[in-house]
């Protein structure tokens, strides 16, 4: 294990060394252009647009393109991260506050224009407009000891004008709070973070309660605690290195037009009528790199699916101690398809490793169960599983009529969807009926022993 990589800028040099970061010298358009390259590369590499067109402010994408990419970033291998991030939720390392930082190096209270000072692109072709897509919504409740890093959707509307969508998670119980109250909500946006903030901002779940400061999840998780310092206009702590910070308020009782929007599914989120946030101030570095995030990638995906990971893990090893691993699969979006590893002990283990997995985050509606020969990252193996240790009519679990994610284009009504569990997995009275076929000396084979490569 090696050290985690500590800050964004630091992240940008290290995966350029490793080769994992290249760079665009000619000029892009943000309408699109930014857009289909990397999508064309949304395996990898990073792409540092230096030249963006109308902006004198650098882009960056994909800097978390991987699971290889990311392990690096914080220290392990692959295999290992999904304990690492155990750990971090186990034992996080809270903030420190400090009175300044590079965040504070040029600070607006106005004559800013966020249509023209950043390069926010317009993403897929039918975007609403220019979105925000890598900013993490920071709001504090200091009465009650809460702080809360989240995720959303921020359409930039006009010169000082936010549009966002707020699911029923965190910030949106913050928020009715405070709107029942009749007040705006301090909020504050921040572009420019490392993996681990990254990482920390998207966990939810049943073991990440209301309270639970996702800003020492990501100081546990890089080993590493965060400076933060207050921001200039709003009662809200941000860490000093970040590269800009958008200060606001969102207000009471209003809605706006928000969206379409391509969401992780990859289909376009509808347009609804959604809190808007009012930008009363601006705080950057000198020089700042604007972060972007392509939504329907793979690095959208492992940003959703890794943070839910340790979740799913603790919660189902709970029921069945036998839970080896679990993964969270790219293909299902980062949210909705997960196969668990299991060491079968007693028949109904697999099923109750199912039902465990639906409650421990709502988003879920595929569980694929296999035994601990079966790699749950190598989806063939998984595939394999299935073929050869699942019938229908005695693996098969099916529930109705359960809640899942407002955004699934397939529900018949809002977040209410139907969930599907398969028991891949050996019988234990026939342990030996499944066993796989083997060649003997074939895991110290060399091929390079025998082929010119």
């Amino acid at each position: 294990m090696s050290e985690a990589v500590v800050g964004f800028r630091e992240q940008i040099k290290y995966l350029e060394s490793r080769g994992w970061l290249r760079r665009v010298k000619r000029e892009v358009s943000p309408v699109f252009e930014i857009s289909a390259l990397a999508k064309k590369l949304e395996n990898g590499p990073a792409l540092l647009f230096e030249n963006v067109k109308d902006s004198t402010m650098p882009l960056v994408v994909n800097t978390d393109f991987s699971r290889e990419c990311i392990a690096a970033c914080l220290g392990v291998n692959p295999f290992e991260l999904t304990e690492k991030f155990k750990k971090a939720l186990e034992c996080p390392v809270p903030p420190i506050k400090v009175s300044d930082g590079p965040i504070r190096e040029v600070i607006k209270k106005g004559g800013f224009d966020l249509t023209k000072d950043l390069p926010v692109p317009v993403h897929y072709e039918k975007d609403a407009g220019p979105y925000i897509t890598s900013g993490l919504v920071i709001v504090e409740v200091p009465q009650r000891g809460i702080r809360n890093v989240s995720y959303h959707r921020l359409q930039v509307a006009g010169p000082n004008e936010l549009r966002l969508l707020i699911q029923p998670r965190h910030l949106y119980q913050i928020f009715r709070e405070a709107e029942a109250e009749g007040r705006p909500l301090d909020v504050a946006v921040v572009i420019g973070s490392d993996t681990a903030l990254r990482l920390a901002g998207a966990t939810w779940g049943s073991k990440v309660p209301l309270g639970m400061d996702e800003l020492a999840i990501a100081g546990g998780l890089r080993g590493v605690p965060y400076h933060i310092t207050k921001c200039d206009s709003v009662d809200i702590w941000v860490p000093s290195d970040a590269e800009i910070v958008l200060e606001g308020k969102i207000l009471p009782g209003k809605r706006e037009k928000e969206g379409p929007f391509a969401e992780f599914t990859g289909c376009y989120g509808e347009t609804w009528m959604n809190p808007v946030m009012e930008v009363v101030a601006m705080m950057h570095r000198r020089e700042p790199i604007y972060q972007d995030l392509l939504t329907f990638s793979p690095e959208h995906h492992l940003l959703l699916s890794i943070p839910y990971e340790p979740v799913v893990l603790e919660t189902v090893r709970s029921y069945v101690p036998g839970v080896r691993a679990v993964n969270i699969t790219p293909g299902g979006c980062g949210k909705f398809h997960v196969v668990v590893s299991l060491e079968k002990q007693h028949e109904g283990d697999a099923k109750d490793a199912i039902l465990a997995t639906f409650c421990s985050v709502r988003d879920i509606k595929l569980v694929i169960v296999v035994d601990e020969d079966i790699n749950p990252f190598d989806m063939r193996d998984v595939e394999w599983a299935v073929a050869t240790r699942f019938q229908a009519d005695r693996d098969l679990v099916i529930i109705e009529g359960a809640k899942g994610n407002e955004l699934d284009p397939s529900c018949p009504e809002l977040a209410l969807t139907a969930k599907l569990g398969l028991d891949a997995t050996k019988t234990l009275s026939r342990r030996e009926r499944y066993q796989k076929a083997s060649i003997p000396g074939l895991k110290e084979l060399r091929v390079q022993d025998y082929l010119d490569l």
